[in-house]
């Protein structure tokens, strides 16, 4: 009895022993960490690199008529590189889990851009959810700049997309994931926002950049963007569209997509639906309905017009079409599609529901 005691005693000491060693000896406290909100990306030379953070800093850290705010930048050779640099400045871990955007400027934008995005893939350190957008103009001042309505770095950035907050149809939302996915895809190219500088904000959006092949090859303007957000059915909310005789707000769409494969070319066919509602109308001019909805149809026309030649310009899918080919296109033919859609047969038509005309077009 004393030895099986004596045994039983001995596991019961290791066990307490065990229980007591275990624990998360390699976590570090959030005072201790510095919260990456935003992360910017610009060249320095033909193969330098820049790399700019701002920390959002908590209240209590803060000084009275203090900034809430702490911008750093560092010079690599790689991305990976600049952030195991710039821990050498840094008094606390850097985080960059909590990174709500990534910016980049435009001259690296001209570059490929998966040299410069694949770590985030790779090694996960940044969100996959991260919203992606091209600067033009200073990086520093935009990073050094003090947010106008005082959100945070980087959820300033966020709620200037996001649906809920900031964003409405024009403004493109696009994503970490889809930045890197459609780099990889041979069948869709990237269409990434432009944000300038602004006088009064910290930033502005004037269009989107067109992505080939990895690289920026042209823009649309922020009229052609609204036809983009509806082919590609990403239209939200509500947008207004001005036209010379009257104002509609465009509330609804919905589109159709058909394809078709014809001696050995691709045909793409769009079916626009939309309900739009008439806000504001011309006093000096009388007009129907009917010329209010014909005018909207060449306006909305024109602008297709102009948005598939500078896409089909630049062998440029950025609608995701080639995705639809792809059992027609063997894996050793995908490198093709950017040709193909050059020469394809495109064509759309626009259905136009006119409400809430109230008593403007009666006799």
């Amino acid at each position: 009895m004393t030895a099986k005691w004596r045994l039983w005693r001995t596991a019961a000491a290791c066990c307490l022993m065990a229980a007591m060693a275990t624990g998360c000896w390699d976590s570090k406290d959030v005072d201790n960490r510095l919260l990456v909100g935003a992360i910017g990306l610009e060249r320095t030379a033909p193969s330098g690199l820049r790399v700019w953070f701002r920390f959002p800093l908590p209240k209590s850290t803060q000084e009275p008529s203090s900034s809430d705010f702490f911008t750093i930048s560092q010079d690599g050779r790689t991305v990976p590189d600049a952030l195991n640099r710039v821990k050498y400045k840094l008094p606390k871990s850097l985080d960059a889990t909590s990174t709500r955007a990534i910016l980049l400027s435009e001259s690296l934008a001209s570059s490929n851009l998966d040299p410069y995005l694949e770590f985030a893939i790779r090694e996960r350190s940044v969100p996959l959810d991260a919203l992606v957008a091209i600067v033009r103009g200073d990086m520093e001042r935009i990073f050094r700049g003090r947010n106008p309505t005082g959100e945070l770095s980087g959820i300033y950035t966020k709620l200037f997309f996001e649906p809920y907050a900031g964003g409405i149809p024009r403004k493109n939302v696009t994503r970490l994931w889809e930045v890197y996915a459609k780099v990889t895809n041979p069948y869709q190219s990237n269409l990434i926002p432009i944000l300038t500088e602004s006088a009064q904000n910290s930033f502005e959006f004037t269009g989107n950049a067109i992505f080939a092949g990895g690289k920026m090859v042209g823009e649309l303007d922020k009229d052609e963007s609204l036809l983009y957000e509806m082919f590609t059915r990403r239209f939200h909310d509500s947008e207004v569209e001005l036209m010379n005789r009257s104002d509609v707000r465009i509330v609804h769409n919905r589109t159709r997509v058909s394809t078709a494969w014809k001696d050995g070319a691709p045909i793409i066919g769009l079916d626009c639906s939309l309900v739009a509602t008439l806000i504001d109308s011309s006093r000096s001019q009388r007009q129907t309905a009917a010329d209010i909805t014909a005018e909207l149809d060449a306006r909305l026309s024109a602008l297709a017009d102009s948005m598939f030649r500078k896409t089909r310009q630049a062998e440029a899918d950025i609608f995701g079409f080639g995705n639809r080919f792809r059992s027609r296109l063997g894996p050793e033919q995908a490198d093709r599609w950017p040709v193909l859609f050059k020469s394809a047969r495109i064509s759309y038509r626009f259905h136009i529901d006119l409400r809430n005309t109230g008593l403007e077009f009666l006799d």
